[in-house]
């Protein structure tokens, strides 16, 4: 057996076993009769898709529902607005309005640059909008839920779209989830790995932050965190194997992924006196 598939072995299993302790394994079955394929989620995943690869996808996805759910509880709003910036293929908004159904009426808008991933969401029957995340406007239409799914750390100034959302008109939650990192770095993996071609944005990463970091930058751009929690890519507590499969992961790929529902709140953001002179426009 080469590397690669060892790799590939050691991952599946790891990832089997966290998403049983961690109780994501029911939900990642009901995930999987809403929405049977998923092989066209990202641009990328079509040519290298196979079990490892959606049970990884299908683990990370039940933890971000999680967390939509719990941000919706106790909202007696019978419609929901829920702005979901840079979705790739309106997965998650099928599985929110089919997991609050009879509950909530999902109106859904999502938001990405690549045309592709708009042409997906829109062949759903849902709604989308082409553009960069910072440049996104809404005219005004009140939002009850943003959710943002590994899509922070994609950009170059994440505190201006965050202040432009926390500027928005509504109930006023974010549910983010980003890579889980202990000790805050910039990304540009494709630098480091001296890799010179094109890169998009979708592939790179700009910033990887701490969890103790992005809730500071959340402040700062008018937000608190109001819930947090970190979903790991391989089972803890195992005496030995545990650290051991730590440094794979962190070798390999990510640990896991941090994800919080966030809150308005812009004490600090309005302390700070040099936001942009359009800044006082909503999104």
């Amino acid at each position: 057996m080469d590397f690669c598939k060892l790799k590939e072995k050691i991952s599946f299993i790891s990832l089997k076993q966290a998403a049983l302790q961690q109780r994501l394994s029911t939900l990642v079955d009901v995930l999987r009769r809403i929405v049977p394929d998923i092989s066209e989620q990202e641009v990328y995943l079509k040519e290298v898709y196979n079990h490892y690869f959606e049970l990884k996808y299908r683990v990370l996805q039940a933890f971000q529902c999680q967390l939509m759910l719990k941000a919706l509880e106790g909202c007696e709003k019978k419609t929901i607005t829920v702005v979901d910036i840079g979705d790739s293929a309106g997965t998650h908004m099928m599985y929110l309005r089919s997991l609050t159904h009879g509950i909530h009426d999902i109106e859904s808008v999502s938001v990405n640059l690549d045309s592709q991933a708009i042409q997906k969401i829109r062949s759903k029957g849902l709604e989308a909008i082409l553009c960069p995340a910072e440049e996104l406007d809404l005219k005004g239409r009140p939002v009850d839920m943003f959710t943002s799914f590994e899509m922070l750390e994609h950009l170059h100034n994440p505190a201006y779209l965050l202040r432009r959302l926390a500027k928005q008109k509504g109930r006023g939650t974010l549910v983010i989830t980003v890579p889980y990192v202990k000790k805050s770095r910039v990304g540009l993996h494709s630098i480091r790995g001296q890799r010179l071609q094109p890169v998009s944005a979708e592939d790179e990463h700009i910033f990887e932050f701490s969890p103790q970091d992005w809730e500071l930058l959340f402040l700062h751009s008018g937000w608190k965190v109001v819930f947090s929690k970190i979903c790991y890519q391989y089972p803890r507590h195992l005496a030995m194997l545990s650290p051991l499969l730590a440094w794979f992961w962190k070798r390999t790929d990510f640990e896991g992924f941090w994800g919080a529902i966030l809150g308005k709140d812009t004490s600090f953001s309005d302390c700070y006196q040099d936001w942009p002179e359009h800044d006082a426009q909503l999104v």
